[in-house]
């Protein structure tokens, strides 16, 4: 699986779950491919309030991703 991959799928699964939540379903994607990327690769995430929405939500979005990881990534 390729990054963009991981990351569509696990954007798509978390919207399916959290429909409500667009910029939830966005660090999940980013977090899920950070996930799967070479350790020489880095991730970019944007900055702004969103990179501060994900420092603050970093271990609730893990935990679901742990969840689902084999929905994901499978």
């Amino acid at each position: 699986m390729t990054t963009d991959s991981v990351r569509a799928a696990a954007e798509s699964a978390f919207r399916a779950a959290h429909p409500e939540d667009r910029t939830g379903a966005l660090i999940a994607g980013c977090r899920a491919a950070a996930r799967v990327a070479h350790p020489d690769h880095a991730v970019a995430f944007p900055i702004g309030s969103l990179a501060d929405e994900e420092r603050s939500r970093a271990s609730e979005i893990d935990s679901w991703l742990d969840r689902n990881w084999a929905r994901i990534a499978p």
